[in-house]
């Protein structure tokens, strides 16, 4: 499967060209204007982000969701560009048979990643999935397949620390990037200490911006490959993900470019994360509203560091793994996320692979086909 999209290296020749090939005046119209977004200078970073501290205590389990959980409050420190404390809600489920333990998956939810993938809303209504909810069928599924389930809640159980925006609660001069240090010492922190660095796989699923987390660790804070800090991911599905994948398209309002999508088949879509979207969930990882800024300027008054703060950053234009890294999109998702996330997809020089869900919304995993999947594709590649 394939994703269209327009690197920032053949952006003007593939402007050019679309617009001599298109048979739709709107089309090129938004085309004309996306040929526009300026171009930025992004100052030098250190290649591989580090992570931070942090401690693990036990907490009480939510009433709701799949039973028989542990569950641990982890409290975050020491992340370059957020040294406070940040406080997170993790759900562990051992397998009924843990002599035959397949291996570990976590799970991170969209936007902010403030609910449990087994009980948020977001993932409920199918009825073909038990009780309509399709998320708990993910995380039931393949913790019955005998696969330790770590499920991630980025709100402080305690009501301590406040997060307003979930992970994304900033500010951080490197925004997501800088922020997503908070996942990647979760995991790290709950692999070293809680699973005292089991050999099993490690694997993750996340929708949206959980997704995005997955594709930062595996990246930018080394965990698809061995200059990490551990564990290394066996296998990665992201799903609608990652929205992140280029941040300056995505708050370039009209100058956005407008690509043709393989999936949906034939859509034209905007990588214009319009106001709504940047105000949630972008701007509030920055010093600023600097996303809503750059989209009411139409492109023209970017910030520095989108290009690097990216999922495809400056400095991994071409992301190598020894992860294996597999990707679902929804057929009715006309999301911004599609393009951007294909951006990235496309970029990856490993083992890779994508499908496209009939039918599903980019909240993928609400859909009962997109669940399915989810379960058959990590059953068959976390191994």
């Amino acid at each position: 499967m394939s994703f269209a999209t327009i690197s920032s290296g053949a952006f003007l020749r593939r402007c050019a060209t679309t617009l001599a090939t298109s048979v739709s005046a709107s089309v090129v119209a938004a085309l004309v204007v996306a040929c526009f977004i300026p171009a930025t200078v992004t100052p030098a970073h250190a290649t591989q982000n580090t992570i931070g501290t942090a401690t693990i205590g036990l907490a009480t389990c939510q009433a709701n969701g799949l039973a028989d959980g542990t569950c641990y409050r982890v409290v975050i420190a020491d992340c370059p560009e957020a040294t406070a404390d940040f406080a997170a809600l993790i759900k562990i489920n051992e397998p009924p048979d843990l002599s035959l333990l397949q291996g570990t998956v976590f799970f991170t939810t969209g936007g902010g990643g403030a609910e449990f993938y087994d009980f948020d809303g977001d993932y409920m209504g199918d009825s073909s999935c038990p009780s309509s909810n399709c998320g708990m069928m993910v995380v039931q599924s393949l913790n019955t397949a005998n696969y330790r389930t770590v499920q991630v809640n980025f709100e402080d159980p305690q009501n301590i620390v406040q997060e307003p925006a979930g992970w994304l609660t900033g500010p951080a001069v490197d925004g997501p990037r800088a922020l997503a240090c908070r996942y990647a010492t979760l995991v790290h922190a709950v692999w070293s200490i809680v699973l005292k660095r089991d050999t099993h796989p490690i694997c993750a699923t996340g929708n949206s911006g959980g997704g995005a987390l997955i594709a930062y660790a595996i990246t930018q804070y080394g965990m698809g490959n061995t200059s990490g800090p551990g564990p290394m991911f066996t296998m990665v599905e992201p799903t609608s993900a990652p929205p992140y994948g280029r941040i300056d398209h995505g708050c370039a309002g009209a100058a956005a470019p407008v690509v043709s999508a393989s999936c949906p088949a034939g859509a034209k879509i905007s990588e214009n994360y319009g106001l709504a979207t940047a105000a949630d969930y972008v701007d509030p990882a920055y010093p600023s509203d600097v996303c809503s800024v750059d989209i009411n300027s139409d492109g023209k008054d970017p910030y520095a560091n989108f290009v690097h703060d990216s999922n495809l950053s400056d400095d991994y234009p071409a992301p190598n793994y020894k992860t294996v890294v597999r990707v679902l999109f929804g057929s009715e998702d006309l999301s911004a996320a599609v393009p951007l996330s294909g951006i990235w997809y496309h970029a990856i020089t490993s083992t890779k692979s994508a499908a496209c869900i009939s039918g599903a919304p980019h909240e993928l995993p609400e859909n009962y086909d997109g669940a399915t999947t989810i379960v058959s594709d990590v059953t068959a590649l976390c191994k």
